[in-house]
């Protein structure tokens, strides 16, 4: 089993590329067992999605299917999020 991270975005989005980069990078970093999925919320797929999250703007990062960062995350929050999220995982 994986964390997943989901990355709602948009290709007019000025601010999603930011989020995407800091999102890669701390996957990347943390070399883990990390899924990251994105999602255009543009598409049909993409806006049944994001109306099930609740998702109102880009960028928005759903971890694990419950926590929610909207907008360009802080790099150590998101950081932060992630980790505990790996720990949770590996506890279960």
């Amino acid at each position: 089993m994986t964390v997943t991270i989901e990355l709602f975005y948009s290709p007019m989005c000025l601010y999603c590329p930011e989020a995407k980069k800091i999102l890669m990078e701390i996957a990347e970093e943390l070399d883990e067992k990390i899924r990251v999925k994105e999602i255009n919320v543009l598409s049909s797929a993409g806006m049944e999605k994001a109306e099930k999250y609740g998702v109102k703007g880009v960028p928005t990062i759903i971890v694990s299917g419950r926590v929610k960062v909207e907008g360009v995350p802080a790099r150590e929050r998101l950081r932060k999020i992630i980790q505990q999220e790996l720990k949770n995982f590996r506890a279960t």
